[in-house]
C-alpha cells in the first residue's frame, strides 16, 4: 500500500511541475521535457560508444607506412 501511494505522490508531483514550467513558459508542453531528455541521452549513449570503439581501435590497428 505504500508502495502505491508514494507512486501516486510521485505522479501529482511530476504533473503539478510540469504544469508550473508550462504556466511560466519554460517549455511548451509537457513531452518537450521527455524529448530533450531522451535526445540527450541518446546522445550521451552515441558518443559513449565511439568514445570506447575509438579507444579499442587505436590499440588493435597495425601500423602502416606510406
Amino acid at each position: 500500500m505504500k508502495a502505491i501511494k508514494t507512486h501516486f505522490f510521485s505522479a501529482i508531483r511530476a504533473f503539478t511541475q510540469l504544469e508550473l514550467m508550462r504556466a511560466k513558459e519554460l517549455i511548451e508542453n509537457w513531452y518537450e521535457v521527455q524529448r530533450n531528455l531522451s535526445l540527450q541521452v541518446a546522445r550521451d549513449f552515441i558518443l559513449q560508444q565511439l568514445a570506447q570503439e575509438i579507444g579499442l581501435n587505436t590499440h588493435s590497428q597495425i601500423p602502416v607506412n606510406a
